[in-house]
């Protein structure tokens, strides 16, 4: 289960992948057709929930950090889970190997815990300035993110063709910030959301690649029981943010103080957007999780508009086009390498 490095790295593409139906595959098909529609429903759901838990103000009832928290104890329970199942199915002479990593190599993990517990905090920081339907168009900023890191920390090269794609992408987040002549909602200010949007994408970039460093060095290991050692230390880092925080808070109200309904929403989409990655990486590939992102982001907009009041404008439009076209252009060399599209016979 690599979401963790393969949430900001992987290839996005509008083109939709998968199998051909045959006889042979058609359980399997099925199979993709049930965790991708399940992978575009979570992912349109996730800023909706967010959104529908925020006050008029912008701000929530319940604690951003403890939100995290019990985020990376219900992922960790998931991967627990797989992994004694995965346990109980290898041949006993090589369990060992699955989890066999000293606590110094596990402190390793400890940096990339602290990154995605900014990054997990930023998103419900960032939301609560813009409406859902920006999320997924100032979050596609984590392309650019993620082409700039991984040509600095990494000497990744990226071509004429993806530069290009990457000053579009920036284009399009930019048309959706407010212009003079807006009028944002009561606690809405999208240039804000956008910066610390960007921000996230750049811890959760930072992250992914340390957690990728992290992956190739121990690739014996099983990937779920490494999970589990970055959720610990995950759960670790925030529960000492909150001590110093909001201890008195939460000692004296509990853990769940200011939940409420939205609240516990909240809860079950973050939680199920971290499972159904796991079944995308397991079953299917990275680019149907990057295709998902792209539908989600047009589902996103159409309940925007009927249940936040959202105005969906013609500069909108344009910037959902811009954003898209981008994703492709950025990827549209591995989408040709993975499914063997030659140059001479491809549409753009």
């Amino acid at each position: 289960m690599k979401k963790r490095m393969d949430d900001d790295t992987e290839e996005k593409t509008i083109i939709l992948p998968g199998p051909k139906i045959t006889k042979e595959n058609e359980v399997s098909f099925i199979k993709y057709c049930i965790i991708l529609s399940l992978a575009i429903g979570i992912k349109s759901w996730q800023p909706l929930a967010i959104a529908g838990s925020k006050r008029p103000d912008g701000t929530y009832s319940w604690n951003k950090t403890t939100m995290v928290i019990l985020v990376e104890f219900s992922k960790l329970v998931f991967c627990a889970i797989v992994f004694s199942f995965q346990y109980m199915s290898t041949d006993p002479r090589k369990r060992h190997l699955l989890h066999n990593l000293s606590f110094n190599q596990s402190l390793h993990f400890l940096i990339p815990a602290v990154l995605y517990g900014a990054s997990n905090t930023l998103v419900y920081i960032g939301m609560s300035y813009i409406n859902p339907a920006l999320f997924h168009v100032f979050g596609n900023t984590r392309i650019l993110t993620a082409g700039i890191l991984y040509r600095i920390m990494m000497g990744r090269k990226q071509s004429d063709l993806q530069w290009l794609a990457l000053l579009l992408l920036t284009a399009g987040a930019i048309m959706v910030t407010p212009l003079s002549e807006s009028t944002p909602k009561e606690g809405e200010d999208n240039f804000l959301g956008l910066i610390i949007l960007i921000l996230m994408c750049l811890c959760s970039t930072s992250s992914s690649i340390y957690t990728e460093i992290n992956y190739k060095k121990t690739q014996e290991l099983s990937i779920f029981y490494q999970n589990c050692v970055l959720y610990v230390y995950g759960i670790i880092v925030n529960l000492i943010w909150l001590l110093f925080t909001d201890s008195q808070t939460v000692s004296g109200q509990g853990i769940f103080y200011g939940f409420d309904r939205s609240a516990f929403i909240v809860l079950l989409a973050q939680s199920s957007m971290g499972v159904s990655l796991s079944f995308i990486f397991k079953y299917l590939d990275n680019i149907v999780y990057v295709f998902s992102l792209t539908i989600s982001m047009f589902i996103s907009a159409v309940f925007s508009y009927f249940f936040f009041e959202f105005e969906f404008t013609l500069i909108f439009a344009c910037a959902l086009v811009v954003v898209t076209v981008s994703t492709y252009m950025y990827y549209r060399n591995k989408v040709f390498e993975k499914y063997s599209i030659q140059d001479k016979d491809a549409f753009f």
